[in-house]
């Protein structure tokens, strides 16, 4: 605004905002505020309105950036459209014609609203969730280069994220590139679609582009083979600027968010494509909320599902249903998906993902009937199914006999020649699974023998005898009979149907996949034993007590099975390892009794794997997965022409712990990078475990295949669509999980035995997985570091709750707590942090937070005696929380030491390696190290730098870490510093130093 006096349609509106959600701030050319319309509840928000003035129109703008409609906004502040302008002539005094016709009195329904309504959704969007106070700082996790027709560089979009207490949060931010300066600098940049030169080329070959929201999603879609694209700002922020690049493009897939807000952004995405393009389709995920849930859960771009009234082929519900029964050749001519012209096929939207569901079966208890029924009529249509499957085998081969019999005898020979060896192979399984137990045995493993039993129990004595264990094994476990004779599951009796048993049942099968984790920890502790040099005669003692811990574990048994072993002799490293064993394997998650915490110490894997003297899991194995993904990462970097320097330093950790064989392979491949950006390159390790990637499908796993069977349960048939849909995509996380299990490289094999008792835990009911899924020495440090995070987290919350209560008595003004918020909130973030082990107790009192509240609360009328007991309260509390800071650094320096080692095993067997190469002085070895200086991306004045300081060195610098006499080093890393920096207790002796 330029004038001097506000013009009154914004003070109008400012005023009417002020008086609902309070005053607004600055931000460029607009003022943000909370939007009335959905963030009007009193609670903090990120403010999403969005006011300004516009001096030709004369008159203000007002955008809800979160996707509100301008008259919901207006009329949650008691305003009209109207409002908005400064140019309004009064009719009646008849000077001329008005400047506006009168609204009608309802707007017509728009697409989106349309949709919207036949989709169930709000036509406004919620209210966010109260996440409650900031816990850690904000981080940020990645960012997205926004690169002109040409490919140069115009600005890049971050990401950041932060925890709160009830969850997650994220915001984003924009940086501009400046040529002159050769850096990024913050602001924004001009309407660019995200990757426009790709997108440019699809449009060039007649390509499909497919338009979600966020640029997370813009990625996923590439991972699976599309060209995608966003824009910045994000739901309401694509203009008519955005789909001008589009133009001539034959088809163009908008993916819209499962929420109001998506819904409307696609209604408005579409109109602005009007007259561009050669068709648009408008889908949404069919599990989830967008375009990346819709494809971890497991589902194909093809099944992308058409929001009616949106997509223009299909215009309503009726379209849906008849896509669902239709053939998708007969639905349309018109496909989501990039490859083909049929239809996604329409179907409705699984409800688990979108909030929470009250039928995840929490628990086993034999009260929850409905839950005992569904798991009940589940497993008689489980086996139905299966008998039914062995049933169409035994019929297939029969057919398959006759037709090479009435062919030649020569086929019909060997055809039984291959049956004869198929029965073998059946009945080698069958006697293994018969003698291992079928009481051990997991409910998958008991599918697949009654497949093989019924379908050869006609042609194998065997398989007929294992049939009628089987019978009788289903029946104890599932409650579902299956006649040994024929095969077919027997209907239930009323005695059987009942939920009082199913539910006995399944608190049974969840009893025998706790008992199978302590036999799988019980052999494993023996075998630890077995290789130790003590004697049979105790050996034997120790068997019986490691089996006295499996009938009947507890933190108690575990610390006396720990005393017999060392009783006995064993050595400490086994000791520790049996130990991490029994709480990692057999009993994760174990509690103490109270009345035994006085006695009893809580065992931690975590804690039990920083005693072992090295890693369980080699680093260099496990890091492999992370270095292709980062040289990948480095690939798009260099293609793109962006900077490099964050993917090289966190190539450069990376590669540290490897071997130097892998570091000069990972170092080779930059160099190839570097030189040919453009060439695809396959992954240097592509058979080893991701395992942030396998954790994240056991988890969805373990989500989805409770409700698929509970789904199949509640309906009373497998084929129900919503209960085939969760099982698909459970099967697919279950196939992926179990390739790794068998044949993924770099997994220890406790790990492996672990993720098989997660799947038996799985198939029993539970949903929750351990929090520490695997043992390499980088997800401990995380489970660590999250347990530290809780502990300091609570710690604050409490602390707080404590101090608002003295507040809120009678000595302190009304209001108190309220005025005091901030304060009192920034006080209890650093307590978070120190707690968390960032910083000391001297770093925290330098920030003179206490201080600050002390004068807040002195401003607002607090006497001073309840001002200083609220002092020695934050005071006790900012010293527990720095007992507690100094635990969790000690343990986090634990892990760096460890790695630390490593580093420096790998960087001394490096040099030794080098030893036998080129001389350190030579030629050849410069010519080495420029090969890999410009391997990792830099510039030539770098080059040049690095090659004129390595010039300077008499002596490699990894000389430094080698011991002169030859042995082993008799000291700790910085042992020398702290003798000399640090006196002892009384000043004297051999710690005396020259500090303080």
């Amino acid at each position: 605004m330029t004038s001097q006096q506000p013009p009154g349609s914004w003070e109008r509106i400012t005023t009417a905002l002020e008086s609902k959600v309070g005053p607004g701030r600055r931000s460029g050319a607009w003022t943000q505020y909370c939007c009335p319309s959905h963030e009007g509840d009193g609670r903090a928000h990120k403010p999403s309105l969005g006011v300004k003035y516009d001096d030709r129109q004369h008159r203000t703008v007002v955008r809800c950036f979160a996707g509100c409609e301008n008259e919901h906004v207006l009329e949650a502040v008691g305003l009209e459209v109207r409002d908005l302008f400064d140019r309004r002539l009064d009719r009646a005094a008849g000077r001329g014609r008005s400047a506006y016709r009168p609204r009608p009195a309802q707007r017509p329904a728009s697409r989106s609203d349309r949709a919207l309504e036949a989709a169930g959704l709000p036509p406004k969007q919620p209210t966010r969730p109260d996440l409650g106070r900031r816990v850690s700082p904000w981080k940020q996790v990645d960012t997205y280069p926004y690169l002109r027709a040409d490919g140069t560089v115009a600005g890049e979009v971050f990401r950041k994220e932060a925890q709160f207490e009830r969850g997650r949060d994220k915001d984003f931010g924009q940086r501009r590139w400046n040529p002159a300066s050769g850096e990024m600098e913050p602001g924004g940049f001009e309407p660019l679609p995200y990757q426009l030169p790709q997108v440019l080329e699809t449009i060039a070959e007649g390509g499909v582009v497919y338009i979600v929201e966020g640029e997370k999603d813009v990625h996923s879609a590439v991972a699976a083979g599309l060209t995608a694209t966003t824009n910045v700002g994000g739901a309401v922020a694509w203009t008519a600027e955005h789909s001008q690049w589009l133009q001539g493009a034959g088809t163009v897939v908008i993916v819209a968010d499962h929420d109001t807000a998506g819904y409307r952004r696609a209604d408005r995405v579409m109109s602005t494509l009007s007259g561009l393009v050669g068709r648009v389709r408008v889908v949404q995920a069919a599990t989830g909320k967008d375009l990346t849930d819709h494809l971890m859960c497991g589902h194909d771009i093809s099944e992308l599902v058409p929001i009616p009234h949106l997509d223009p082929y299909t215009p309503g519900p009726a379209a849906v249903a008849a896509a669902v029964s239709t053939p998708a050749a007969e639905t349309s001519a018109v496909s989501a998906a990039p490859s083909a012209d049929p239809a996604i096929s329409g179907g409705s939207v699984p409800e688990y993902l979108l909030a929470t569901s009250g039928d995840v079966p929490q628990t086993h208890s034999d009260e929850v009937d409905s839950i005992s029924g569904s798991w009940s009529t589940f497993m008689r249509l489980f086996m139905t199914q299966l008998t039914e499957m062995a049933r169409k085998q035994a019929e297939k081969r029969e057919h398959a006999a006759r037709v090479a019999r009435e062919k030649s005898e020569r086929e019909a020979e060997e055809l039984a020649i291959r049956h004869a060896a198929e029965r073998a192979a059946v009945e080698v399984r069958l006697r293994k699974l018969a003698e291992a137990g079928l009481d051990n045995a997991s409910r998958t493993q008991l599918a697949e023998a009654v497949v093989d039993a019924a379908a050869w129990r006609e042609d194998s004595q065997v398989a007929a005898q294992v049939m009628t264990q089987l019978s009788h094994q289903v029946q104890q476990r599932f409650g579902v009979r299956i006649d040994p004779v024929t095969g077919e599951v027997i209907p239930a009796t009323a005695a059987e149907a009942t939920a009082g048993l199913a539910g006995a049942l399944m608190g049974a099968e969840s009893d025998r996949a706790a008992a199978a984790r302590l036999a799988t920890a019980q052999k494993r502790m023996v075998e630890l034993v077995a290789d130790t040099a003590v004697d049979d005669d105790r050996k034997a003692e120790l068997y019986a007590a490691i089996e006295t811990w499996r009938a009947h574990p507890s933190a108690k048994a575990l610390t006396e099975l720990t005393k017999v072993m060392d009783d006995k002799g064993v050595p400490e490293k086994v000791r520790t390892q049996a130990r991490f064993v029994a709480v990692y394997i057999g009993r994760p998650g174990d509690v103490v009794p109270m009345a035994d915490l006085a006695q009893i110490r809580a065992v931690q894997p975590t804690a039990e794997l920083r005693k072992l003297p090295e890693a369980l899991v080699d680093p260099g194995e496990e890091v492999k997965p992370r270095v292709d993904e980062l040289l990948a990462r480095f690939q798009d970097r260099v293609k793109l022409g962006a900077p490099t320097e964050s993917i090289r330093t966190q190539l450069s950790e990376a590669i540290a712990v490897m071997t130097p064989e892998d570091q000069a392979a990972a170092r080779d491949r930059g160099l190839a990078i570097t030189k040919a950006p453009t060439q695809e390159f396959p992954a240097l390790w592509p058979d080893h475990v991701d395992r942030d990637e396998l954790a994240t499908k056991i988890r969805m796993y373990a989500t989805l295949a409770p409700q698929a069977e509970l789904a199949a349960g509640k309906a009373g048939d497998l084929d129900d669509a919503a209960a085939a849909g969760l099982m698909r995509q459970a099967a697919k996380h279950r196939g992926a999980i179990t390739k790794a299990l068998k044949s993924g490289k770099g997994l220890h094999e406790y790990e492996r035995d672990q993720i098989s008792a997660v799947l038996r835990d799985i198939e029993a009911g539970k949903t929750q997985t351990p929090d520490m899924l695997f043992a390499d020495d980088r997800s401990a440090a995380a489970v660590d570091a999250d347990r530290a995070t809780h502990i300091a987290r609570d710690t604050s919350y409490a602390s707080r709750r404590q101090a608002e209560q003295l507040l809120k008595s009678n000595m302190a003004p009304e209001g108190t707590v309220r005025r005091a918020r901030t304060e009192l909130g920034r006080v209890m973030d650093a307590q978070t942090e120190l707690g968390r082990g960032h910083g000391t107790l001297s770093d925290y009192e330098r920030l003179g937070l206490d201080q600050q509240l002390g004068a807040k609360l002195a401003a607002v009328g607090v006497p001073e005696p309840l001002r200083n007991k609220v002092a020695n309260h934050l005071d006790s509390a900012a010293g527990e929380s720095a007992s507690a800071g100094k635990s969790a650094q000690r343990i986090a320096d634990r892990w760096a030491q460890r790695r630390d080692a490593v580093v420096v095993a790998r960087s001394v067997a490096g040099a030794a390696a080098g030893a036998a190469g080129p001389d350190y002085d030579g030629p050849e070895r410069r010519a080495d190290l420029e090969r890999d200086v410009r391997a990792a991306g830099v510039s030539e004045d770098s080059v040049a730098q690095r090659m004129a300081a390595d010039a300077g060195r008499a002596r490699p610098p990894s000389a430094a870490v080698r011991n002169a006499r030859g042995g082993q080093r008799r000291t700790s890393p910085g042992a020398g510093v702290s003798r000399t920096q640090h006196r002892g207790r009384n000043g004297r002796g051999p710690e005396k130093g020259l500090g303080r």
